[in-house]
């Protein structure tokens, strides 16, 4: 394996990553994976080549694999520098064999890789797949790297500046008074919210959680139950658009049918998973059904996700120092103090996390 390449490539970024830089310069000296192989289930980005740096300098073997969702692309300049780097990369889940000491996963789609076999133990990057990986039964540890305040970096405040760039990328560059219905007010639709509201835009929240609806009112929000009726349908339909925020596959499906709503409203995905359904097309939904922001050039910006790729590397060693089996969240020495130094960093108020 040669690494200049890769570096080369990374050197050239144009971006803030200083946790995973740390994780370079520290791995680089100890190889602390060496002799170990990770298989890495994440979208292929130009942001995920960073990560990639300190898992191969840390000295494992690595296996790249791209995240299997409708309309979402790998990047192949990205494919191509890790090729010429001589790292081994297989997008076709299908064609992927053998036994691997790591899973760093992303909407838990290795453990359905049925030639794959996980020798040490599993990270799971997101909140649509931490509960596949709850029932998952294992031996193994299982570490979450959603249950944390860390995530919420990304989950609030990175992918709610996203969606807001990618929707005046893809569909209107102007969004100041243009109503907007939110299904979901978890972090991801908090964080949503937040840039919609900065942007001039007006929500009605949707969420079936009586504390997440009063959360949202207290922000100034109209909310609805999320009950499936005429109040909601005439909600979609007053709508510029609709964005899905839930982690809950085929939701909106059971709450209205496609043909209910008119077309010229906007359908947004943003849930790692497809939260409208089959008796959507693809072709309905922004995007085809891929999270919006995963069509920019930057999906998130770099400076939110750094800690939160950096968590998801070193979560590696904290599987080689685990005593015992199964699921738990993301290590205390990786949470909040990591979020304490991003906020410094960035002089960036981050008390709503606590919310």
């Amino acid at each position: 394996m040669n690494l200049q390449p890769l570096q080369r490539f990374n050197r050239t970024y144009v971006g803030d990553y200083p946790f995973l830089q740390r994780l370079n310069d520290d791995w680089g000296r100890r190889r602390p994976l060496a002799g170990l192989s990770v298989l890495h289930n994440v979208p292929i980005t130009r942001e995920t080549l960073l990560k990639l740096e300190s898992l191969l300098l840390g000295g494992a073997a690595v296996t790249v694999t791209h995240l299997r969702l409708p309309g979402l692309r790998p990047r192949e300049d990205c494919i191509a520098v890790l090729k010429d780097a001589g790292v081994a990369v297989e997008i076709d889940h299908d064609r992927i064999a053998g036994r691997f000491d790591f899973a760093l996963d992303c909407c838990a789609q290795i453990p359905a890789m049925a030639g794959v076999e996980i020798a040490r133990g599993y990270v799971e990057l997101t909140q649509s797949g931490t509960p596949a990986y709850r029932a998952l039964r294992t031996s193994l540890p299982i570490y979450s790297v959603d249950e944390s305040k860390l995530k919420c970096l990304e989950g609030m405040y990175g992918t709610g500046e996203a969606c807001v760039r990618a929707i005046k990328e893809f569909i209107k560059p102007e969004l100041s008074g243009e109503r907007f219905l939110l299904i979901g007010f978890g972090k991801v639709g908090r964080g949503i919210a937040k840039h919609l509201a900065g942007a001039g835009a007006r929500l009605v929240v949707c969420d079936v959680n009586p504390r997440a609806r009063a959360q949202a009112e207290r922000l100034g929000h109209a909310t609805l139950a999320g009950d499936k009726g005429p109040a909601l349908r005439d909600a979609v339909n007053g709508a510029f658009a609709v964005i899905a925020a839930t982690g809950v596959e085929g939701l909106v499906q059971r709450l209205v049918r496609p043909e209910e709503i008119a077309p010229k409203v906007h359908l947004i995905n943003m849930g790692a998973d497809d939260e409208y359904g089959e008796a959507f097309p693809q072709r309905r939904i922004a995007g085809d059904k891929a999270p919006l922001n995963f069509l920019l050039e930057a999906p998130t910006a770099m400076h939110f996700i750094d800690p939160i790729f950096g968590a998801h590397n070193r979560c590696c060693l904290d599987i080689l120092e685990a005593k015992d089996s199964g699921f738990r969240p993301l290590p205390a020495d990786l949470d909040l103090p990591w979020v304490e130094e991003w906020s410094r960093r960035y002089g960036i108020d981050v008390s709503d996390i606590h919310d």
